[in-house]
């Protein structure tokens, strides 16, 4: 993985810890991993250029059939905007 799709990850793994975070636990040291299975499959996602919503709905899924929370796609939406905004390249 170069240097830069590993920048990509740590700061999506980031953005699902302490924005996402639907079972609250970005204040718990132990649980720094809690979303990372989540955060590598996105990340495959992300380079592969997929959509803002294709990323919207699936935070949702995971929320709602992994974690059987009741979801929020707006949330989930605005979430994605921004792990778009991490992987839009500039050069």
């Amino acid at each position: 993985m170069s240097s830069r799709n590993l920048a990509e990850l740590e700061k999506l793994k980031s953005l699902l810890l302490n924005d996402w975070d639907p079972i609250g636990v970005a204040d718990v040291p132990e649980a720094v991993d809690e979303y990372d299975s989540y955060a590598f499959h996105l990340h495959g996602m992300l380079t592969a250029g997929t959509t803002s919503q294709a990323v919207a709905e699936y935070l949702n899924w995971v929320v709602t059939a992994r974690m059987d929370l009741t979801g929020n796609l707006a949330f989930d939406r605005e979430i994605a905007e921004r792990a778009i905004a991490l992987y839009a390249r500039t050069d």
